[in-house]
C-alpha cells in the first residue's frame, strides 16, 4: 500500500486495461440518461473508453510529479485512490448488470441511483486530485 501511495501513477495506469476490457465485454449495452425531459442514450463502451483516457491522464499527471521528484501529499493521494476505487465498484456493478435480463424478486435495484453515487464519489476524488496536484506544485521542498 505504501508503494501505491508513493507512486499513485502505477494504480491509475493499471486501471486502463481494466476499462478497455469492460468496453470490449459490454459493447452493446446502453445507458439512458434523462436530464430535464431530454433523453440521452450513451453506449457503455463509450463511458469505458472515456474512463480509460481519463485515468491515463491522471496517471500521466502523477507520473510527471514523480518524474519531477515532487512528493505528493500522501494523505490526499490515499483518499484520492480510495474514493476512485469506491467510485469504481458501483460503476462496474452497473456496467455488468445494466441492460441484462436479471430479475430481482424482493426488491428492484435502481441502477441510475447507483451510477449517481459513483459519479459523486468520482467527482470528490477528482477534487482531491486537483487539490493534491496544486499543493504539490506549490511546495518549495521536494
Amino acid at each position: 500500500m505504501k508503494t501505491i501511495i508513493k507512486k499513485p501513477h502505477i494504480f491509475f495506469f493499471s486501471l486502463i486495461p481494466l476499462f478497455i476490457i469492460f468496453a470490449i465485454i459490454k459493447k452493446g449495452g446502453i445507458i439512458d440518461i434523462t436530464i430535464n425531459n431530454t433523453f440521452f442514450a450513451v453506449k457503455i463502451h463509450y463511458w469505458c473508453y472515456f474512463s480509460a483516457v481519463f485515468t491515463a491522464l491522471i496517471g500521466i499527471n502523477y507520473y510527471m510529479l514523480y518524474w519531477a521528484k515532487k512528493r505528493t501529499v500522501h494523505i490526499l493521494s490515499l483518499f484520492h485512490i480510495l474514493f476512485q476505487f469506491a467510485a469504481l465498484i458501483p460503476f462496474t456493478f452497473c456496467i455488468f448488470f445494466l441492460n441484462t435480463k436479471v430479475v430481482f424478486t424482493k426488491s428492484s435495484i435502481d441502477f441510475y441511483y447507483i451510477l449517481s453515487i459513483s459519479y459523486i464519489l468520482f467527482t470528490i476524488s477528482i477534487c482531491l486530485h486537483i487539490l493534491n496536484f496544486i499543493l504539490t506544485i506549490l511546495r518549495k521542498t521536494s
